[in-house]
């Protein structure tokens, strides 16, 4: 072949790849985007967010990849830790990062270095301190945040995580997420358990869920409408600050897991087998979405029409549409 015809094709490829990929980012709805690898195999991704600038991917073996180019390319970013990382926080240059083993990380740069720390469980009465996974994290501005995690672990900080101290949660179920209004914040876990405080988490009260079902995620739209996402379909809603839960009807009996809303009213809840529901109503109602795979989703982040999904064996959901 000679190499003039060898050019030509090589030009009508990038041309075809050109095409194929700017379809793909103008196509509206839900399309698969990209498979985050590992050591050449998929990767097990276990959170996302995103801020309408960058998107951050955090999971096992001390992953972390970022994109700046709306998820056409995630780039490493090297975190010196080889244990698995399970949700990832983004205010401006502020990164905190929390994982399995107490494992806390910490940028104040955008990422560009991070501070390591491992938190141990103090001796508490009756039982015995230790490592504990820790599975979420939350700033409410530059210098105040939470953490939960195993054991009933809750973790404050007023200097912008420098140090840490322990809350008293009076569980010991496993926290695996919170939702933070000001002073007004949440938590679900195992079995059921929610915590409300009014003060910053100086006191934390048990709320009464309705389920035995593990509850996965939280979030409050205002002070008085929150939903919690849980195991075989779960789905609460509260209009009165979670003083009264009442189960969403869905045809849902997969676990449902990420949530994110981009205003009041308009929100999304991925889960098992690829399910992706949506909301226009503050949580009222929901339809379902095609999600274009049946992959197990486990974390979605929105910013206005924008918003990504990760799921199982390194999958990045991507949705679009025009406004």
């Amino acid at each position: 072949m000679s190499n003039r015809r060898i050019a030509a094709i090589t030009v009508w490829s990038m041309v075809l790849a050109t095409f194929l990929q700017t379809t793909l980012y103008a196509q509206q709805g839900w399309s698969q985007l990209t498979i985050i690898k590992q050591e050449n195999q998929p990767a097990v991704i276990n959170a996302v967010t995103y801020d309408g600038d960058d998107i951050w991917v955090v999971g096992a073996k001390g992953l972390i990849a970022r994109s700046a180019d709306e998820g056409r390319t995630f780039n490493p970013v090297p975190s010196t830790v080889d244990v698995g990382l399970n949700d990832v926080s983004v205010r401006g240059e502020r990164i905190s990062i929390v994982g399995d083993q107490g494992t806390i990380l910490r940028s104040t740069d955008g990422g560009r270095s991070f501070i390591r720390s491992n938190y141990a469980l103090r001796y508490r009465e009756g039982q015995q301190g230790g490592i504990v996974d820790l599975y979420s994290v939350q700033f409410i501005d530059k210098e105040t945040g939470y953490i939960v995690g195993d054991r009933g672990l809750i973790l404050s900080t007023s200097n912008g995580g420098a140090s840490w101290r322990e809350q008293y949660s009076g569980t010991d179920a496993q926290l695996f997420h919170l939702s933070f209004r000001d002073s007004r914040g949440w938590v679900v876990g195992t079995g059921g358990k929610i915590l409300h405080t009014t003060d910053g988490g100086r006191n934390w009260y048990p709320q009464r869920s309705g389920v035995q079902e593990d509850l996965n995620r939280v979030y409050f739209v205002d002070d008085r409408v929150g939903l919690i996402t849980g195991d075989k379909g779960v789905l609460l809603r509260s209009e009165n600050g979670g003083a009264t839960w009442e189960r969403v009807a869905l045809n849902v009996a997969e676990p449902l897991f990420g949530m994110s809303f981009v205003d009041k009213k308009t929100g999304w809840v991925v889960g098992y087998s690829g399910r992706i529901v949506r909301t226009y109503d503050s949580g009222r109602n929901w339809v379902e979405q095609d999600s274009a795979t049946t992959a197990d989703l486990f974390s979605v982040s929105f910013y206005k029409n924008r918003g990504y999904a990760i799921g199982r064996d390194g999958l990045v959901m991507r949705y679009y549409e025009k406004r």
